[in-house]
C-alpha cells in the first residue's frame, strides 16, 4: 500500500516537472519571438540568452527523461522483488530515494529557469514599451515637422506675390516716369517752337 503510494507521488511529480517544462518551452518560444522585433544589437545580446535556455532546458529534459527510465525500471524491480526473495528492499529503496532527488533536482532547475524565462519575457515587454513610446515620439516629431513644411508652403506663396506686386509696382513706375519725362519733353519742344 506504502509502495503504491510512493508510486502515484512520483508519477504525479512527474507530470508536474512535464507542465513545466512545456511553459518553459511556450515562454522560450514567445521570447524568440519576441526577440525578432528588437534592433540588431538588443537582438545579439537576447539570443545568447535565449540560447542558454534552451541549451538549459534540453538538458533538463534528458535528465527528466533519464529519471523516467529510472523510474519505470525501479517499478519493474519493486515487482520482481516481491516475487522473488533473493532481492534486497534497502537496494530498491535507495534506488527509489535516488530518483526522487534526481526528479527534485531537475524540478527545481527547471523552476530556476522558468524565473529565469519570466525575468527576460519582463525584460521584452520593457523594451516593446520603450520602442512603442519612442514611436510615438518620432510620430509627433514628424507630424510637427509636416506642419513647419506647410507653413514653409504658405510663406513661400506670400513672398512669391509680394515680389510679383514689387515687380509690376516698379513696371508701373516706370511707365508713368517715361511718360512724365515725354511730356516734359514735348512741353520744352513746344515752347521753344513758340518762342522761334
Amino acid at each position: 500500500m506504502r509502495n503504491t503510494s510512493i508510486s502515484l507521488d512520483k508519477k504525479k511529480m512527474v507530470s508536474q516537472v512535464e507542465k513545466h517544462m512545456e511553459e518553459a518551452q511556450e515562454l522560450v518560444e514567445q521570447m524568440e519571438l519576441e526577440i525578432r522585433t528588437l534592433t540588431a544589437a538588443e537582438q545579439s545580446k537576447y539570443r545568447n540568452h535565449v540560447k542558454n535556455y534552451l541549451t538549459e532546458l534540453k538538458q533538463m529534459h534528458k535528465e527528466l527523461q533519464r529519471a523516467k527510465i529510472a523510474f519505470c525500471d525501479e517499478v519493474l524491480t519493486r515487482d520482481e522483488l516481491f516475487e522473488s526473495e533473493d532481492t534486497s528492499i534497502a537496494e530498491d529503496k535507495q534506488r527509489l530515494l535516488d530518483n526522487t532527488e534526481r526528479l527534485e533536482r531537475s524540478s527545481r532547475k527547471l523552476q530556476a529557469g522558468y524565473g529565469l524565462a519570466l525575468e527576460t519575457e519582463q525584460i521584452g515587454a520593457d523594451v516593446l514599451n520603450s520602442l512603442y513610446t519612442q514611436r510615438e515620439t518620432i510620430k509627433k516629431s514628424r507630424d510637427r515637422l509636416r506642419e513647419t513644411d506647410d507653413d514653409l508652403g504658405k510663406s513661400s506663396r506670400i513672398l512669391s506675390g509680394m515680389i510679383r506686386r514689387i515687380v509690376q509696382n516698379k513696371l508701373i513706375l516706370y511707365v508713368v516716369a517715361a511718360v512724365i519725362i515725354l511730356v516734359i519733353i514735348l512741353a520744352i519742344y513746344f515752347i521753344a517752337r513758340r518762342h522761334s
